[in-house]
């Protein structure tokens, strides 16, 4: 992989972060007139959330995603959707052992933009090179464990690999056009 692909890379990652955080947060607006609901709702709040995983427990997910010896029913468990595209993890690991890259994610992991997710920096390592950064991958918890976002890993695999190796669900994923402008009058 040449430096221009990392370079090409580590900008679509903080494009697609750009993108995230983009997305409002809108609430109701209700306000809670009694103590007690307050306090309920605190709780069930504070109940919702996981504990934030550690780096190397996000490693170690992602080691999982790529690795070639574990079997497809444990990947699956490893990338938020995993189980629709069960491609993409054969195509996730021939790109990292055709490249020689190695993903490593560095502490601090930060709460992220939900209650069920967090942003961790990761260093993309390849042979011979120094380590590119990607600021804010977000990892998402569903079913009990963390996983790589869907988002995450799209753009991963479309950076990485040719277009005909990107599986249908970062196909189906990627954002719609842009509408074509208008001609000026």
């Amino acid at each position: 992989m040449k430096l221009t692909k990392i370079t090409a890379i580590t900008a679509a990652l903080g494009a697609a972060l750009a993108l995230t955080a983009c997305g409002s947060d809108e609430g109701n607006g209700a306000t809670t007139t009694t103590a007690a609901t307050t306090e309920t709702t605190a709780a069930t709040t504070t109940a919702a959330a996981p504990a934030l995983p550690t780096a190397e427990e996000l490693n170690a997910i992602l080691a999982r995603a790529t690795d070639p010896n574990i079997p497809l029913e444990e990947k699956v468990n490893t990338v938020q959707s995993g189980e629709q595209a069960p491609e993409l993890f054969d195509v996730m690991a021939a790109s990292q052992a055709e490249s020689g890259a190695q993903f490593q994610v560095v502490n601090p992991v930060l709460p992220g933009y939900t209650p069920d997710s967090v942003l961790a920096s990761v260093n993309f390592i390849l042979p011979e090179n120094e380590a590119q950064p990607a600021e804010n991958v977000e990892f998402i918890y569903e079913g009990d464990t963390w996983k790589l976002s869907q988002s995450w890993a799209c753009t991963l695999i479309t950076n990485t690999v040719s277009p005909e190796q990107v599986p249908q669900m970062c196909l189906d994923f990627s954002t719609a056009p842009e509408p074509e402008s208008e001609p000026a009058p």
